[in-house]
């Protein structure tokens, strides 16, 4: 596909060092996949293409207000339309250093080495990167790190660049929230577990109406490092949050569950690329979605276990709750395992709400809509519940209960 014919407009880049500049030329190559891409089968970007988009360059003059229901304690870093407010830096605790991936070649090419290989966001936001931050957390770190990404122009396309490498023993809570309106967000952030280290994590993705996120993640688990993280996608009119994770150390512990929300003509993408590559290791996803009117909801799972991977425990289950006939939901769970001594398991269901639970409800003098919602709210629960770290469960529940609310009153 011709340059000219990829959306972002990527001409005006200058001043790029080798890593950048190789992967603007993979970007050139190969751009946006089409439909022959498998990966890709459930989510087409044609639509991209249509839009006037450039990447936006330019330091911001204001930042917005950081977002609601953030923890009390929250050390909020905050983006516009990529572009990260440094002022932002000096709040961070003893523990966490930040530095730019802008002027560390060597941070940058561990960061380009580990992000999702031949993938268009790991190329684009290389490329066209509105600001790259690298966070080293050597200890063990109590309050949530909030990195908050705003910004208000439909005309352009934000590519924020995170790099998160914690140290072997330490730990931290982070959780990103995603609430612009510009044309494109396209984050690509690599989240480094060493030995020992444990890592709490949630993504709220609420972008506008006119915004596509989409958003490529990389996660390295190390000997006993546990990540537990969580991702509810809710905003934007399409959305892809697309993972990668490789278990690289034995014992790893990796939970990664989420859930997605729909309604009018929403598109939601959830992705997923479990890699076990030691064995003894354990990972577990549970995903949820709810889809109204005309919305459509994908999840794509894979679990790989390599040869000497056994023991391996890896579980994922998906569930998808249809409000109307015309709501859509694509699964492909996956399993490819070549060691014999493990316990791998995979299912998706599709389904209405249970007409005999909501007989059981409205015959106790429950109003239907009210019914409706409790049936609803409990099926997420389901997911939530699973949360390990309360102050990022809180955090999320209310953009759950949004959700809901915003139906009732439509």
């Amino acid at each position: 596909m011709p340059a000219s014919m990829m959306q972002p407009n990527l001409d005006q880049l200058g001043g790029l060092n080798t890593i950048r500049t190789e992967a603007l030329a993979r970007w050139q190559d190969t751009g946006w996949p089409d439909s022959r891409a498998e990966a890709w089968r459930f989510t087409r970007l044609s639509a991209i293409n249509k839009m006037d988009l450039k990447p936006a360059q330019q330091p911001a003059v204001t930042y917005g207000a950081v977002p609601a229901h953030l923890p009390q304690n929250a050390i909020c870093l905050s983006f516009d339309k990529g572009i990260l407010d440094h002022d932002g830096l000096a709040g961070l605790p003893a523990g966490v250093l930040a530095k730019s991936l802008d002027h560390d070649e060597g941070a940058l090419a561990e960061f380009a080495a580990l992000v999702p290989a031949d993938h268009p966001v790991s190329n684009l936001s290389l490329a066209a990167m509105s600001s790259g931050i690298c966070l080293d957390i050597t200890r063990d770190i109590t309050d949530p790190i909030m990195l908050c990404f705003g910004g208000d122009d439909n005309g352009v396309s934000a590519h924020p660049v995170v790099f998160v490498r914690l140290s072997a023993g330490a730990s931290a809570v982070i959780g990103e929230v995603h609430h612009s309106s510009v044309g494109l967000s396209a984050p690509l952030t690599v989240l480094d577990l060493a030995d020992g280290a444990r890592l709490d994590y949630a993504k709220v993705q609420a972008e506008s109406a006119v915004t596509t996120h989409l958003a490529a993640t990389a996660l390295r688990l190390g000997d006993g490092a546990v990540f537990d993280g969580f991702q509810v996608s809710a905003g934007g009119s399409l959305a892809r949050l697309e993972t990668h994770i490789s278990l690289t150390g034995e014992k790893a512990d990796c939970t990664l569950s989420a859930i997605y929300l729909g309604r009018q003509s929403q598109h939601h993408d959830i992705t997923t690329h479990m890699a076990h590559h030691k064995g003894y290791c354990n990972s577990n996803q549970v995903i949820r979605g709810v889809l109204d009117d005309s919305a459509r909801g994908v999840f794509q799972g894979k679990v790989y276990v390599a040869p000497d991977a056994q023991k391996t425990d890896g579980n994922q289950m998906s569930r998808a709750l249809l409000l109307s006939r015309k709501a859509e939901a694509d699964t492909k769970p996956e399993l490819e395992i070549y060691a014999d001594d493990v316990l791998c398991a995979h299912g998706a269901t599709v389904g209405e709400l249970d007409e005999t639970q909501m007989f059981y409800l409205t015959s106790r003098g429950i109003q239907r809509e009210v019914a409706r919602s409790m049936l609803i709210e409990a099926f997420l629960d389901d997911a939530i519940d699973g949360i390990g770290n309360l102050q990022l469960a809180a955090m999320l529940r209310p953009v759950v209960q949004g959700w809901m609310r915003a139906g009732e009153t439509r």
